[in-house]
């Protein structure tokens, strides 16, 4: 469905899914609900420093408006939302603001998601994207010729995970990542992310796995911290909430409290930027890992699987430390996002698998 608004009127031009039309010819279709989104626009063309320059036009204003698809796994990826529930919580400034007017939870800010790269558990980024060893022998050979090199192992769950934190990137202007500050702007605000949704190719991802609720992710003012993240085989199944992909399944897997803060005098080693990625107030955090389709494990002295040729490319040499190594390698894209936000963050894999000299 799209907005279009002329000089003098307003039309909502619509178009009709396989099953809304099917629907149509029945005589049983009706509208019970409807949601927004702004995927043509892009956020990035808005330059926040330019706002109290007269001069400025901000681009996306020039944006064009798409057309209605009738693919329903390709309408409204990135959904609007109300979060007017923080109005419980607003303060005396905020409700001064007001002036009369209806209240609403002033947003300043918006948690965004972000890959930890600071935690021992981060796997490697090469080549924009984390790896996954479908067997011991691929693992073998990367640990006998890469040095320093971490990657997701389908038979070792607890060695790597891709960690990702939920909060407020920015820093300064009394974003401070304080206790404080988390309950003002994420806790009041209603803005934090407990469950996450993972989004998978099914066609290679067999199952997501997830970390128990009594993980932990803390520092103290002493500069000690505590960071475990417990998986214990905690698979996830996928839930029955639709993928906006062809072929990706859904898994809900839940956060733990990201209780990494700054104490008053911070010092070099104090500072909660040492394992945080989020310069300002953090919400929460979760780890996982990927378990792949039984069929790819096989080893290079197996029959490999069709999907490695159907899906990827075969016998390549994928690291310079090893110019007569060949592996197949099979490309794909896991999206989470933050059941609360709507925040969502791309996560690049590259399954591997040893195909030999």
């Amino acid at each position: 469905m799209a907005f279009i608004k002329t000089s003098d009127s307003i039309l909502i031009k619509a178009t009709l899914t396989e099953k809304g039309k099917k629907l149509l010819a029945r005589g049983k279709f009706k509208i019970a609900k409807f949601a927004l989104g702004d995927d043509e626009v892009d956020y990035r063309l808005y330059k926040s420093d330019l706002v109290y320059d007269d001069s400025y036009i901000p681009a996306l204003k020039n944006a064009k408006m798409l057309e209605a698809f009738k693919d329903k796994n390709n309408n409204i990826q990135f959904g609007l939302d109300s979060h007017d529930s923080g109005v419980l919580y607003l303060s005396e400034l905020e409700t001064d603001l007001l002036d009369g007017s209806q209240p609403h939870a002033f947003l300043e800010y918006l948690p965004v998601l972000i890959k930890n790269t600071k935690t021992t558990y981060a796997p490697t980024i090469r080549s924009d994207k984390y790896y996954v060893s479908v067997n011991d022998e691929t693992s073998t050979i990367l640990d006998e010729n890469l040095n320093n090199f971490k990657y997701l192992q389908v038979n070792d769950f607890d060695k790597t995970k891709i960690v990702v934190e939920s909060g407020i990137v920015n820093s300064g202007l009394g974003l401070i990542p304080t206790k404080d500050n988390r309950r003002k702007l994420i806790l009041e605000k209603f803005l934090l992310d407990e469950d996450f949704l993972v989004e998978a190719d099914n066609r290679i991802v067999a199952s997501v796995i997830g970390i128990q609720q009594s993980s932990q992710f803390e520092n103290f003012a002493s500069g000690e911290s505590i960071i475990n993240f417990n998986t214990e085989n905690f698979f996830s199944s996928a839930v029955s909430l639709e993928s906006g992909f062809d072929y990706f399944a859904t898994y809900l897997i839940k956060g733990i409290q990201n209780s990494m803060m700054d104490f008053g005098m911070i010092t070099a080693e104090t500072t909660s930027e040492n394992f945080s990625n989020l310069g300002g107030p953090r919400g929460s955090v979760v780890a996982f890992n990927v378990k792949t389709d039984q069929q790819l494990q096989v080893n290079s002295t197996g029959v490999r699987d069709s999907r490695f040729a159907e899906f990827g490319t075969l016998e390549n040499v994928l690291f310079s430390e090893m110019p007569t190594r060949k592996f197949d390698y099979i490309d794909t894209t896991i999206y989470i996002v933050g059941a609360t936000t709507n925040s969502r963050l791309q996560i690049p894999l590259r399954i591997i698998r040893y195909a030999g000299l």
